[in-house]
């Protein structure tokens, strides 16, 4: 097969004898052609299929050669296009020209010259589609980055990520609560060809089955009380982009028929209307659930499951790579220090009870424990007394609160902290290093409070 056969033509000409006499050229020249006999289907067709290049005429009674163009160009960007016209004015030509086309042809059509045309056009595409290639697998080989880890699994998982971002197929993200789904889904839509588009993500566990259907699919002005005007659904609004099914398990029954009959047929059909409109996403959908047993369950149907379960990319918990702990803490303490570019630091102690903790929440749960610590501890490093009691189940003989007679609630934080580090110290009868595993926070922290404390006149002993 000689490398013409890979290019994908749409030719777009009212004048039917004109559309079968250069097809039957093309087809002979071993080229993919596919005619639409007016500029509406021209639009139909770009929206299912992507070709390599247009060849329209530019006289149409519904949508005219230069709204093909344009909405040619919306779709692919890269995209070039021949204009052909019976009706050659400078006007027209410098016009068509202006507006992106590749070349501009009087009737009657000069068969080879258009067959060079063809050939310059399609070699220009190619080269543009080369570059953007070659710039999305830089991009994919840096943009992972972007999902914080360095653990085994994380590792593959970022592999996967890059490599299947550049395919169209639909892919399940599975996971706990907090692992991170939506960002998987994210990095996925900005590493792929698609990233210029849209990208939706649709809660399914917050939508009711008519919301669903009216969201997802749209209706017609008076499709029932209250549609005083046309609604575009969500899947045809965000046609070339990537739409995401998070909660994909919660979505009702009756809706899973529905969308994997869309998903099927590429189609939908607003409420209220008889016309197919066609549409072009890719499909992500993501759950924290076990897709699975709810089909044996009979929850959710095992031919929406096989369809959207192509490529599966499965998250592992917060525990199950503690090594990675450290890594996201550092990166949420810079994440939330932005704001009054201060430099946090977090104890000894309290990383290690960080990092034997089960992290039912995952990710999601250790941003806000770093959020909630770096509002506790003001000016000072994060230490175990600034995270929630439940953490404080590690290996240190912590005391997580001063004695009763201490805790004085009428004064701030920073005094609570202050006479419960001294009270510590006292129990100890000075000893620093010991005091400083109690507390749960290292011997140079403990040093630097103690002599803030002595700057501001309290006497310590």
């Amino acid at each position: 097969m000689s490398e013409e056969a890979t290019i994908s033509i749409l030719l777009v000409d009212d004048e039917v004898i004109n559309l079968q006499n250069v097809s039957h050229f093309l087809v002979q020249r071993g080229y993919q052609v596919t005619t639409a006999a007016n500029g509406s289907d021209a639009i139909s067709l770009l929206n299912l299929k992507a070709f390599d290049l247009v060849i329209t005429d530019l006289k149409m009674p519904d949508v005219d050669g230069v709204q093909v163009m344009e909405s040619a160009k919306q779709f692919y960007p890269e995209i070039e296009v021949i204009i052909i016209t019976g009706y050659a004015t400078i006007n027209s030509a410098v016009k068509a020209m202006s507006r992106g086309a590749f070349y501009y042809m009087a009737k009657p059509i000069k068969l080879k010259e258009l067959h060079d045309l063809i050939v310059k056009a399609t070699e220009k595409t190619m080269l543009r589609r080369e570059i953007s290639f070659l710039k999305q697998r830089i991009k994919a080989q840096q943009g992972v980055t972007q999902f914080i880890g360095h653990n085994r699994e994380i590792l593959k998982l970022k592999d996967a990520i890059a490599h299947f971002a550049q395919s169209d197929c639909n892919i399940l993200i599975t996971g706990e609560t907090g692992t991170g789904k939506e960002l998987v889904a994210r990095t996925i839509y900005e590493l792929s060809p698609r990233a210029g588009k849209r990208f939706l993500p649709i809660n399914c566990g917050a939508m009711n089955e008519e919301l669903v259907l009216n969201e997802l699919f749209g209706h017609t002005k008076d499709a029932f009380t209250g549609a005083g005007k046309m609604h575009r659904g969500l899947l045809e609004s965000a046609s070339g982009g990537v739409v995401l099914f998070d909660e994909i398990g919660e979505m009702p029954l009756v809706m899973q028929v529905k969308l994997l009959r869309a998903l099927q047929e590429k189609k939908i059909i607003r409420i209220g209307d008889t016309k197919e409109i066609p549409i072009d996403v890719r499909i992500l959908a993501a759950t924290n659930r076990d897709l699975k047993q709810d089909i044996e369950d009979g929850a959710f149907r095992q031919d929406l499951y096989y369809r959207l379960n192509v490529v599966t990319l499965h998250i592992p918990p917060l525990r199950e790579r503690r090594d990675d702990i450290p890594l996201l803490v550092n990166y949420f303490l810079a994440k939330f220090s932005r704001e009054d570019d201060q430099t946090h630091a977090v104890s000894t102690g309290a990383l290690k009870c960080l990092e034997e903790y089960d992290f039912p929440g995952n990710a999601r749960e250790l941003e806000n424990i770093i959020e909630r610590a770096l509002a506790l501890c003001g000016d000072d490093d994060v230490q175990l007394c600034h995270l929630p009691t439940e953490l404080h189940a590690c290996n240190y003989p912590v005391i997580s609160q001063p004695p009763a007679k201490h805790m004085d609630t009428q004064k701030s934080l920073e005094e609570n902290e202050r006479e419960y580090i001294l009270a510590v110290l006292r129990s100890v009868n000075g000893n620093k290093t010991k005091a400083a595993k109690i507390i749960g926070i290292d011997r140079v922290s403990l040093w630097r409070k103690l002599k803030k404390y002595e700057s501001n006149g309290f006497r310590i002993s």
